[in-house]
């Protein structure tokens, strides 16, 4: 399997961000390329989010399989692409010069892992000639601008203020 990973710094408290995640639903309010977040049920929730890009469109299916609040979520996908993933959320120390108006007390990593079979990826439909490695190389850039705009609105609504943030994302080792 391969892997990716995403990681930022919030300062919340882990169980307001925890909550924030398990509610994953208000998220498409974030991105132009997040259409949809349909939230089904409780424990083993599952998810149907839809995105669009460009001529491209596709709806992911996934299903809760494990939590432990307020550190973990583990979903599957359901449908489509073999992946799986887990959001992390855990307390960390401060970096040594906070953004200001936030308490240093309350950092928190968020960190997701999403792991995938890239073969399994083949089975999408895709629009005209278009291979999976060049839909790879073309979206990465709009992923990566997409994602640091859903992680400043997040911050924005968490945090009650709007300010940069660092987010690291990276190709992850294939196990851990």
């Amino acid at each position: 399997m391969d892997a990716i990973e995403a990681s930022t710094v919030l300062y919340v408290p882990p169980e307001d961000l925890y909550a924030f995640i398990q509610d994953f639903s208000g998220t498409s309010d974030y991105s132009e390329h997040l259409d949809r977040v349909r939230q089904y049920g409780g424990p083993g929730t599952d998810y149907r989010i839809t995105v669009s890009w460009w001529k491209f469109s596709y709806t992911a299916e996934t299903r809760v399989t494990d939590v432990e609040p307020p550190e973990r979520i583990d979903w599957r996908s359901t449908s489509g692409p073999d992946a799986r993933g887990t959001w992390r959320i855990e307390p960390v120390d401060a970096p040594e010069n906070p953004p200001a108006r936030v308490d240093p007390d309350d950092a928190t990593e968020l960190r997701l892992r999403i792991e995938f079979d890239a073969g399994s990826v083949l089975g999408v439909r895709l629009p005209g000639p278009l291979s999976v490695e060049r839909l790879i190389e073309t979206v990465t850039p709009v992923v990566a601008r997409e994602s640091e705009a859903v992680v400043e609105a997040m911050v924005t609504d968490l945090e009650g203020r709007r300010r940069p943030v660092d987010l690291m994302v990276h190709r992850a080792p294939r196990e851990l």
